[in-house]
Parts: C-alpha cells; sequence; structure tokens
C-alpha cells in the first residue's frame, strides 16, 4: 500500500513539474500614473488603477488559464513614467506610460483655433449633422518601453466619442489601451528572449 501512495505521488509530482514547464513565464508590467495633459482634471491615480484592473480582467481569459499565453502582473508606479526606483526594486520587464492629452465636450467651445481652410459642421442648432450635447471625445497616448531603456517599443493613441462621462470615456480607454499591449506583450518580437 505504501509503495502504491508513493508510487501515486511521485506520479502526481511528475505530471505537475511536466505541466509548469509547458506554461509560459509571466511578463511583469509596471504601470505609471497616467500624465494629464488636458485641461481636463481627473484622477491620474484612479486611472492608473483602471488600467491595472482592465489587465486583472485580461489575465482571467481562456489562454491565460490554460497556460497558452503568459499572466501579465502588474506593479502600481507612483510617478508618471520617469525613472522610477520601483522598476528595478519589482523586478519589471516592460514600463507602460499614459498621458491624457484631450478632453473635450462638445457644447463647450474649443480653445483653439481650426487649421486654416477648416470649415465646421454640424454645431448650428437644428442641425440634423450636429452632436448631443452631452457628447464627449477623449484621447489617450501611450508608450511600452522595456525596463531600463527609454527607447519606444510599442506606443499608440487612442481617442473614443461617446455620450458617456469624461472619466467613463477615459477608462473605456485604459481598457483599450491593455488590450493592446497585453498583444504586443504576447506576441514574440525578435529582441525579446522566449
Amino acid at each position: 500500500m505504501r509503495r502504491l501512495s508513493a508510487l501515486l505521488l511521485s506520479t502526481l509530482f511528475l505530471v505537475s513539474i511536466i505541466h509548469a514547464q509547458g506554461r509560459p513565464e509571466p511578463v511583469r508590467l509596471c504601470v505609471a500614473t497616467v500624465e494629464n495633459s488636458s485641461r481636463h482634471i481627473v484622477s491620474p491615480t484612479w486611472q492608473r488603477n483602471q488600467l491595472i484592473k482592465a489587465f486583472e480582467r485580461i489575465n482571467k481569459s481562456k489562454d491565460v488559464k490554460k497556460g497558452k499565453v503568459p499572466k501579465i502582473e502588474t506593479v502600481a508606479l507612483d510617478s508618471t513614467g520617469e525613472p522610477d526606483s520601483t522598476v528595478r526594486e519589482k523586478n519589471c520587464a516592460f514600463v507602460l506610460s499614459t498621458n491624457l492629452t484631450e478632453v473635450f465636450r462638445t457644447d463647450r467651445p474649443s480653445v483653439s483655433l481650426p487649421p486654416p481652410g477648416a470649415f465646421q459642421v454640424g454645431t448650428e442648432m437644428g442641425d440634423p449633422r450636429a452632436y448631443p450635447s452631452d457628447y464627449h471625445t477623449a484621447t489617450v497616448n501611450y508608450t511600452l518601453m522595456r525596463a531600463g531603456n527609454l527607447k519606444s517599443w510599442a506606443s499608440g493613441i487612442l481617442t473614443a466619442e461617446d455620450r458617456l462621462p469624461e472619466e467613463t470615456l477615459v477608462s473605456q480607454l485604459m481598457d483599450q489601451i491593455a488590450n493592446r499591449v497585453a498583444g504586443e506583450l504576447r506576441k514574440p518580437h525578435p529582441s525579446v528572449p522566449q
């Protein structure tokens, strides 16, 4: 009986080692506090936390659970992207920085002047092309860098338009950024050791 239980235990141990070897290593990502270059007041820390929660939702996918793609472990940074000692202390492989560049509400006048030759469409009363008064737009830039390297590894600009409150619209952009960054981190790159 002892021999059978020892054999069974060693088989289970061997199977767990083989199963663990097939799983990709998790990717550690430091997420910087959102920089706000827009004139709109948002909570940069709250938006960073929304971005981290988006990565947590991505980690609940079937592919992560089955070990087909690596889990993305996030670490919150208190800085907005400048060198931070936490990156080194937490052994982050990548750093993600975001910048909220624009939040605009259509019923408020724009501060900037239109470019020469541009004309305004859909702003007069009764114009069917006019946006509703509670229509918002937001733009966020993101940059993904390898830790210790200030050169951009992946970057992009995302814009959203909807009748949602500004904070909700920016939060939706954080979800989109998380999906794009997860895709970048999971696809094979020649500069990344596998």
